[in-house]
């Protein structure tokens, strides 16, 4: 597989990130927002995810749709020295077809998906030839995108494959392409599910040109349900190291409160005496009321734990854990739930929420 040599300065410094999709499976956060703007440890997601570009690209075109203004009117022109571009995607009709609205486009490119939290030292990763795709090892590839390598080289991603090879390679949705790639975009037809696959472009351009493949080093966190939200703020605040706690300085906690890491608590919260909120994210101005217990849950802006309520987690031994967090988080957590609260729910005083439940207003 091909890796960057130290010798060789990666010189792309334009990125394109897909974040136009409405994403019904990130319901309920994702009612009142689109996904980029996901709160984690009090900044969207789509900032973790440019954070991973700083030093490396001077351009990033954000191709947009659900909700777009939103996005635009929260990043506006500019993110940390890096010039923001917006390209709305007017139909809904696939990740290549959110790249063809990002087009035309001159130069090597970097793109990625605005769902996962990527390393930095996997996008330079990319850079490591004229064509390249991320691949990521995961103990099973079956609920993935496949790299098939033939050579040494990727001939196309195969989806969701019954018996993937022992070594499989996971398609971590992170490639270097150029404006080559547009003319191939216009040739491809719509999948089984009625849409254009950026996966049906490899393969194009693997026809055409050596695509290689960039073994991932570093982490790759999706956010592709509340659940992966959870973890995706768990990661980030694991890896801020210390107590795991964050915050926010406009949220109260009361004397005899409990706050048990990996916890992000935002602005306008109050957790009252006696309660404990343990791993759990609580959205701008949630409340947990006296002697409720919240673990491995998610309060969304503006819900309400009544006293002595209580928000139940338990491991889900089914689950399928994707994320890979390079041991910041363990098997264990990744598959423990709680509760999801939507954005203003109240839980009665008293009351028990089973673990794994979605609670919609």
């Amino acid at each position: 597989m091909a890796h960057i040599a130290p010798h060789q300065p990666c010189l792309t410094r334009h990125a394109v990130i897909l974040a136009a999709g409405e994403s019904t499976r990130t319901r309920p956060l994702t009612l009142h927002r689109p996904k980029p703007l996901i709160p984690l440890l009090g900044r969207p997601l789509l900032a973790h995810i440019l954070d991973a570009l700083v030093g490396l690209v001077e351009r990033v075109t954000l191709v947009v749709g659900y909700r777009a203004e939103m996005v635009e009117a929260a990043f506006g022109s500019a993110y940390r020295g890096m010039v923001l571009h917006y390209a709305r995607q007017e139909v809904m009709n696939g990740t290549a077809g959110a790249l063809l609205a990002a087009g035309p486009i001159d130069e090597s490119f970097f793109l990625l998906y605005g769902d996962n939290l990527v390393a930095h030292e996997d996008i330079v990763g990319v850079c490591c030839a004229h064509y390249s795709v991320a691949g990521l090892r995961v103990a099973d590839a079956r609920s993935f995108g496949v790299l098939e390598m033939v050579d040494g080289t990727v001939r196309r991603i195969v989806e969701k494959p019954a018996d993937p090879p022992p070594d499989a390679l996971a398609n971590a949705g992170v490639y270097h392409f150029d404006g080559a790639v547009f003319p191939l975009l216009e040739r491809i037809v719509p999948s089984p599910r009625g849409e254009l696959e950026l996966t049906d472009l490899v393969g194009a351009l693997a026809m055409e040109q050596p695509v290689q493949a960039h073994i991932c080093t570093g982490h790759w966190v999706p956010v592709g349900t509340p659940w992966e939200a959870l973890s995706a703020a768990q990661f980030l605040l694991t890896q801020r190291g210390g107590e795991q706690v964050w915050i926010h300085p406009e949220a109260r906690i009361e004397p005899g409160a409990r706050i048990i890491g990996p916890a992000a608590i935002d602005s306008g919260c109050v957790v009252h005496a006696g309660a404990v909120v343990a791993a759990s994210v609580l959205g701008a101005g949630a409340i947990v009321g006296p002697g409720a217990r919240v673990s491995y849950s998610w309060l969304d802006d503006g819900s309400r734990v009544g006293v002595g309520a209580s928000l139940e987690a338990q491991v889900f031994e089914e689950v399928q854990p994707v994320a890979e967090t390079r041991g910041m988080l363990s098997r264990t957590q990744l598959i423990t739930r709680g509760a999801v609260l939507a954005r203003g729910v109240s839980v009665p005083d008293g009351v028990v929420i089973a673990p794994g439940s979605i609670v919609r207003a």
